[in-house]
């Protein structure tokens, strides 16, 4: 049987999913892996530094629990829920947030001496559902929960956004020093992102409201005002657990969008010889600043429901082929929803955040970084827009030259709370922000990992008469 769709794209998240996918991914090492979140970490003392991948995955939720028979998925490709998954029952609106991330390749070098520049690339795939209200919710899925016979059921949905787009990104970086000591240094970077919008798909709902009748799977007398925003055969991918679907078919939109940052460098010295690296390093960003306009689908726009009955479940029940189709353009389009308004291009936010990180050295190799990331966009169901969730991680490190291990504990606006591990060895890294749940618990709200390499091209190693500050 087919599940009604908002469970469809919440597997759809965890099958190709990230969203602030590298928890914990700090340090003094690589610094090319973290242009992403600071373009002022273009400015290292490394002749170049060069990402060749780095991917991860990571969805998230406050609404669902996966069991650990999820990952059974991997080998048969099925999620069952209440079996594989289950609800939330608690009272708050519910939400979903979930991409996918790949970075690279590239590079950062430096030029004559004196100029900091970085090439990176990448490809994102993001998802967010906000403010479903928890009655409503409970009435989703193959076993609803409201099962109130004895009167009519009243609900109202308010603000409510489902967004997801698929872009590939290039990102062009320069950074520089503003004032520099024997043992201080601000630096600032900014970065242009060149976008490339393959995919997006999005609904919004500001106000909306309506009811059953013993639990009988039509919502009556539905009224709304419903936003619509796709990019053409957007029901092929968006639709399905499969968003690299939307590769086959893109919109190749382009658009454009900025970084910028500075970092802050301690590094006190009382000796007669230069000192390499930093006790103290202290940085602040804003990322991906911006949008991309798409191209629209035909079915695209505003629409009115006043005073109509959906049955939802005859909905949910529709095979596969047809699914997508059915609901947005038969269903939506012709028998329930009055259109009020068309788009030819429709707008999609980048997740546009502020970046306040610390890293603090401790002892010779261990040093602590404390990262806060908050998100700027709020969710809109007119606006449509990606966004991160505000998320608190501390990572105590221990580093050598080729060896390193990294603990990550997070913390998120949701109150939830994970503890991860990142082993680095040379060029190599991989980690998870949320492993000690995925490997103990049986009630997971959070799957995360990555793992990438990249390679630092060190200086030529200064004569003695090169370290004395004279």
């Amino acid at each position: 049987m087919k599940q009604w769709i908002l469970t469809l794209i919440c597997l759809s998240a965890f099958e190709f999913s990230d969203a602030q996918t590298f928890l914990g991914l700090y340090g003094n090492e690589n610094c090319v892996t973290q242009i992403k979140d600071n373009p002022a970490y273009a400015v290292t003392e490394d002749r170049a530094q060069i990402n060749f991948v780095t991917a991860g995955i990571n969805v998230g939720s406050n609404g669902i629990f996966f069991r650990k028979s999820v990952f059974n998925f991997l080998s048969n490709g099925q999620a069952t829920m209440d079996k594989d998954y289950y609800r939330n029952y608690d009272k708050h609106d519910k939400s979903i947030w979930g991409n996918m991330e790949i970075v690279g390749p590239g590079a950062s070098f430096l030029v004559k001496k004196r100029w900091f520049f970085a090439v990176t690339t990448g490809m994102r795939y993001l998802m967010n559902m906000n403010n479903l209200d928890n009655n409503v919710y409970r009435l989703m899925g193959l076993n609803p929960t409201h099962t109130d016979t004895l009167q009519v059921d009243s609900f109202k949905v308010k603000n409510f956004a489902i967004t997801s787009q698929v872009f590939s990104e290039l990102n062009l970086t320069y950074a520089g020093y503003i004032y520099q000591s024997e043992d201080r240094a601000l630096v600032a970077g900014a970065g242009v992102k060149i976008l490339n919008g393959i995919a997006a798909a999005g609904l919004g709902i500001a106000n909306g409201s309506f009811k059953t009748y013993n639990n009988d799977g039509v919502a009556h007398n539905a009224y709304g005002d419903v936003n619509v925003a796709l990019t053409p055969y957007a029901n092929k991918w968006a639709i399905t657990n499969n968003p690299f679907k939307a590769l086959g078919m893109p919109a190749n939109n382009l658009g454009i969008g900025a970084d910028v940052g500075f970092v802050y460098y301690m590094n006190p010295n009382e000796t007669m010889y230069r000192k390499v690296g930093y006790t103290n390093r202290i940085s602040v960003s804003i990322t991906d600043i911006g949008s991309i306009s798409y191209t629209a689908s035909s079915v695209s726009g505003r629409y009115d429901i006043s005073n109509k009955n959906i049955d939802y479940r005859h909905i949910q029940n529709n095979p596969d082929g047809s699914f997508g189709t059915y609901i947005f353009n038969n269903f939506i389009a012709d028998t329930v929803a009055k259109a009020t308004g068309s788009a030819k291009r429709v707008k999609f936010g980048l997740p546009t955040a502020l970046h306040i990180n610390g890293d603090f050295k401790v002892q010779p190799r261990i040093y602590v970084n404390a990262n806060v990331l908050v998100n700027l966009r709020t969710p809109d169901p007119i606006n449509l827009s990606s966004h991160y969730i505000t998320t608190f991680t501390v990572t105590p490190r221990y580093q050598t030259k080729k060896f390193a291990v990294s603990m990550p504990f997070s913390f998120n606006m949701e109150n939830q709370g994970y503890m991860g591990l990142i082993v680095f060895a040379g060029p190599v890294y991989v980690g998870s922000g949320s492993l000690l749940q995925m490997t103990i618990s049986n009630s997971i709200n959070s799957i995360n990992f990555f793992a990438g390499a990249s390679l630092r091209i060190k200086p030529k190693k200064p004569k003695e008469r090169d370290y004395m500050m004279m």
